[in-house]
């Protein structure tokens, strides 16, 4: 059987695709070097809004930029750290209530923002809930009090200290850009309350200089915060391509069933289960005869009508793929052997009956099925289950063809 293989030029583009992604940010998929957590949805109204990527993405997508807002985990210590040295600073050099306050109120937003970080991840690790919601608010709040602090700074009339927090609320904004622009709204509000304040501040303070820093914040916001769109823009656009590029290099170009590489990647997971299920593998009668008589196209045109008739046989909770050829293996979730020989009986009697191919003549195929059962809680490998049904498929050929066998059974029922 052969194995189906993704396009030279379209393998080409999905290396390029995680190429780009990685030189830009990173692994998506991995939030601070941990890879596949999975980080709960926002429930509420107003941090939902904040944390959309503003663009139609699938929930996959979606998680992957959950968790990327989670990542970068030294870049928010950075700031965290940053921050506090500021507010002590200013507690130190300005002992008034205020700025006493401001370094108190900072040291309790850290110890929160590092216990919502630390559950997040723990709660993911097992599966659970996380507190996303107070995660990106608290994040929010503590942008804010970058800029009150900014602010302050800018009235206390301490060049020294004026110099300081202003260069570090802009040294804040720019790492703000690297860890949110995965949710530009947030990342815009985030630049605002954060920066804001030093022009607000800067007016306040009555000096020439700090009124012409003032002057230049709203250009600054507008550039970056311009520029988060733009990236967040780009950078989805290449996850929703390689999206796509791996969706197609699991489904077989002629008929859209799985192909081998899906059908692995399926009975692995199944595997890895404790359900039972059945593994129909299936070979057409007398398709070579098509082929040979009518063409390819009309031989192709058979093979996308008998995928169809298979997928309406199985239904839902299972997957049909094809493997190359006129070679079709499903996968039927919780059969045992009584509902896979009733499966493989209906498709038997439903492959019998003739095609009516597009533009072309009515044909008649038949088809053989070998079955092969796990049972619940079964250890037997993917690999071994299709072994099986294999076996069961050559001794349902051996036996006349239009029959099924279930391994080990011998000989082969009628169907």
């Amino acid at each position: 059987m052969g194995r189906d293989r993704v396009a030279p030029g379209a393998a080409r583009a999905l290396r390029a695709a995680r190429a780009l992604r990685r030189a830009c940010c990173g692994q998506f998929g991995q939030a601070g070097g941990r890879p596949n957590l999975a980080f709960s949805p926002m429930r509420w109204r107003l941090t939902a809004w904040l944390a959309d990527c503003n663009l139609p993405v699938s929930e996959r997508v979606r998680a992957t930029l959950r968790a990327h807002m989670y990542g970068l985990v030294p870049i928010w210590l950075v700031g965290l750290l940053d921050l506090t040295l500021i507010n002590v600073i200013g507690a130190i050099r300005h002992p008034t209530p205020f700025h006493i306050g401001l370094a108190a109120f900072d040291l309790a937003l850290n110890a929160a923002r590092l216990s919502a970080l630390v559950a997040s991840y723990r709660r993911a690790a097992a599966g659970r809930d996380t507190p996303t919601d107070l995660f990106i608010t608290l994040d929010h709040v503590w942008c804010a009090l970058v800029g009150v602090t900014t602010m302050a700074a800018m009235l206390t009339g301490d060049p020294a200290f004026q110099v300081l927090a202003a260069t570090s609320a802009v040294a804040v904004s720019g790492g703000l850009v690297v860890r949110s622009y995965v949710a530009p709204r947030g990342a815009v509000l985030q630049l605002v309350v954060c920066i804001a304040p030093l022009g607000v501040g800067a007016l306040w303070s009555g000096s020439t200089l700090l009124t012409i820093l003032a002057l230049e914040i709203p250009v600054y916001l507008l550039v970056v915060g311009n520029a988060a769109f733009r990236i967040n823009r780009m950078l989805v656009a290449v996850m929703v391509a390689e999206e796509e590029m791996e969706a197609r290099a699991m489904r077989d170009s002629l008929t859209g069933l799985a192909n081998r590489r899906a059908l692995e990647q399926q009975l692995a997971e199944r595997c890895a289960g404790e359900a039972r299920f059945a593994l129909l593998c299936l070979d057409l009668d007398g398709f070579k005869g098509v082929n040979d008589t009518y063409g390819h196209g009309a031989g192709d045109r058979l093979l996308c009508a008998a995928a169809a008739c298979l997928s309406d046989c199985l239904g839902a909770g299972g997957l049909v793929a094809r493997l190359g050829g006129d070679e079709f293996v499903l996968v039927a979730g919780g059969a045992g052997e009584e509902q896979a020989a009733l499966l493989a009986r209906r498709i038997v009697s439903a492959m019998s009956l003739p095609f009516v191919l597009d533009d072309g003549p009515t044909v008649r195929v038949g088809a053989s099925i070998g079955i092969a059962c796990r049972p619940a809680g079964g250890a037997e490998a993917g690999a071994a289950l299709m072994a099986r049904a294999d076996a069961a498929l050559y001794a349902a050929k051996e036996r006349g063809k239009g029959c099924f066998v279930v391994h080990p059974e011998v000989p082969a029922r009628a169907a």
